[in-house]
């Protein structure tokens, strides 16, 4: 590989985690016998006891709530420009802030993991999927105890916590009933936790975890997950106030909505049955239009052409346009469908007194999702051989229990408009997507914001919050610093400094990084050596939508990224660079174009 090789030093910092070794060196050992504050004798008569220290959070200290959305697109919103109608999260923005320069990992697990522990995926053992260890520091599948979790954190300082729907940090072998539990929930600072444990899970009839052990779904004829997730997810709640009313909470809800499979019922799939009759280039042209007007892009910011690979909607004919419009009308129910479950926990807060002091954080892990290929998958959520003509004959099956759909990826380059390729790439069409703050009681001047910022720079900024400092050692283990930067100085200003200067990305071989307005990156054919891969440099301060490629004018900054990305994935742990794993390679292959 053209870069020098590591030291010993740097080496050792690896395989220890990145950074986790320099936290190392100043990690106050544990010492319970120190942190008693009485006095031992021989006898009882001759010792004072102590009690146990319990943390207390600062009076008027906010509730935390996290909401993830899964495969949404950066304008998948209708407050990002979309079509579709999401009320409840269009009031968050317009109550609260709206960015349109949020940063995630471009796949579920490492967006995950990065969000809830404040550090870069790689450093803390999430390269991609949560799944076998594959014999890399950076590849373990599971996050490493050195980077305690928000829920964890909190937890500690008195705060209650809850989490419900999709967690995908557990390691495969773990995802049974008799598994280890050491990466669930529960040992994760959450004190109750109701959803599924993979990456995905039928709407209908989910795979579904209570706390640490299996259950079945309720027995009902009108089911749906994300409706289940928010009654466990109140149900919990209306517990801890019984408990104690003044005690703070965090709650994590994370849907599967908008993963595949797109299962909604069908009166929400109905009332978009004529919206997508004009394709997906006429969607991409009215989004990028309305967003334009609206100035979540900036003034000049060009549509890219149609990614390589991906047909014109004018070319099809009538079966497939009726079918892949069908497709598009189901997920388009099911995110409003999403959003009505949203509006429930708004409710909810409100109904309690409570919306105004609590910080909402919502944000999509990925852009939309690229895994159906052309054709898109109907009966099955991956691997689906069903026809376009057997689509056509069930049409209106489409998001019911008898199907499990994901649209054609076309649909996908709609989802991450006014953006260029979809999930899985370091383009911002994979790593940018919407990202909502509302907290009235701490918000002094709503809108929009343009900071660059990370998935990383969430958690710390909950910690800035609460003004809880990010424990050196927890539970005796020794903590790798937060990497990521609060961004609570952009509730107050609209001009704030950007919270970082840098910052890379990687998955499955192709790498990109961003530095103070550029972004290079470097695209990876499996197959191939990583020295022959071929890299673009974008001026994203004048080139918001990563049209124009400028390398060829500027090869000394391209030179000055690429060796950048070097440091940073050295700093990072994330080397060595690994190809996708045998499993998910079809997977990757229908995502991934020919270029």
């Amino acid at each position: 590989m053209s870069h020098n090789p590591l030291s010993r030093r740097r080496m050792l910092s690896t395989l220890f985690g990145g950074t986790a070794l320099a936290a190392a060196q100043d990690c106050p050992a544990p010492q319970p016998a120190r942190e008693f504050s009485g006095v031992i004798g021989r006898t009882a008569a001759a010792s004072k006891p102590a009690p146990l220290a319990v943390h207390q959070p600062k009076t008027g200290t906010p509730n935390f709530v996290y909401i993830v959305l899964d495969d949404t697109g950066f304008s998948d919103l209708h407050c990002y420009g979309s079509e579709i109608n999401t009320p409840r999260m269009d009031a968050l923005a317009a109550g609260g802030l709206q960015y349109n320069n949020f940063h995630c990992k471009a796949i579920c697990s490492p967006t995950r993991a990065s969000l809830l522990t404040g550090r870069n995926s790689h450093a803390i053992g999430m390269k991609e999927l949560a799944g076998d260890d594959q014999g890399y520091p950076h590849s373990r599948g599971r996050v490493t105890p050195a980077a305690a979790t928000v829920a964890q954190i909190l937890n500690s300082h008195g705060y209650s916590t809850y989490g419900v729907g999709k967690w995908h940090l557990v390691p495969t072998r773990d995802m049974r009933a008799a598994g280890a539990r050491e990466h669930w929930p529960l040992q994760k600072g959450f004190d109750r936790y109701y959803g599924f444990p993979s990456g995905w899970t039928d709407q209908y009839k989910p795979d579904l975890f209570e706390d640490n052990h299996p259950v079945k779904p309720p027995n009902k004829p009108d089911y749906h997950f994300s409706v289940d997730i928010i009654d466990r997810g109140l149900a919990m709640l209306d517990d801890h106030f019984a408990d104690n009313a003044k005690k703070p909470f965090f709650l994590y809800v994370a849907f599967g909505a908008t993963h595949t499979p797109v299962q909604v019922p069908k009166r929400y799939v109905d009332k978009y049955a004529t919206a997508y009759d004009k394709g997906w280039d006429g969607i991409r042209e009215e989004r990028h239009k309305r967003m334009l007007e609206m100035g979540i892009i900036p003034p000049g910011t060009k549509l890219p052409p149609r990614n390589p690979g991906d047909p014109a909607w004018q070319d099809l004919d009538d079966q497939q346009r009726a079918v892949y419009a069908r497709f598009m009308a189901a997920y388009a129910g099911f995110l409003e469908h999403t959003d009505e479950q949203i509006g429930r926990v708004v409710d909810y807060l409100k109904s309690k007194h409570l919306f105004e002091n609590t910080a909402i954080f919502l944000i999509s892990d990925n852009g939309g999702a690229p895994e159906a290929g052309v054709k898109g998958n109907f009966s099955r959520a991956y691997g689906d051989q069903t026809t376009i003509a057997e689509m056509h004959r069930r049409l209106d099956e489409m998001g019911s229990p008898t199907t499990q759909p994901l649209y054609p990826r076309m649909w996908a380059s709609a989802s991450v408009t006014p953006f260029k390729f979809y999930k899985l790439w370091p383009y911002a069409g994979g790593v940018q997507t919407p990202f909502l703050v509302s907290w009235p009681a701490g918000i002094r001047q709503t809108g929009l914001r343009k900071q660059f910022v990370d998935v990383i720079d969430i958690t710390p900024t909950v910690l800035d919050i609460a003004g809880v400092e990010a424990p050196a050692s927890f539970h005796g283990v020794c903590q790798m610093p937060m990497q990521g930067k609060t961004i609570r100085p952009t509730f107050d200003n609209p001009n704030a400094s950007d919270p970082r200067d840098r910052q890379y990305y990687e998955l499955w071989g192709s790498r990109g990084i961003w530095h103070k307005g550029w972004k290079a990156i470097g695209i990876h054919t499996p197959g191939t050596d990583f020295d022959t891969d071929k890299w673009e440099l974008y001026h994203v301060e004048m080139d918001f939508s990563e049209s124009d490629d400028v390398a060829a004018q500027y090869p000394q900054k391209l030179e000055e990224l690429k060796k950048l990305w070097w440091e940073e994935a050295e700093k990072n742990g994330a080397l060595p660079l690994l190809e996708a794993p045998v499993p998910r390679r079809r997977t990757y292959d229908q995502a991934v174009p020919k270029r």
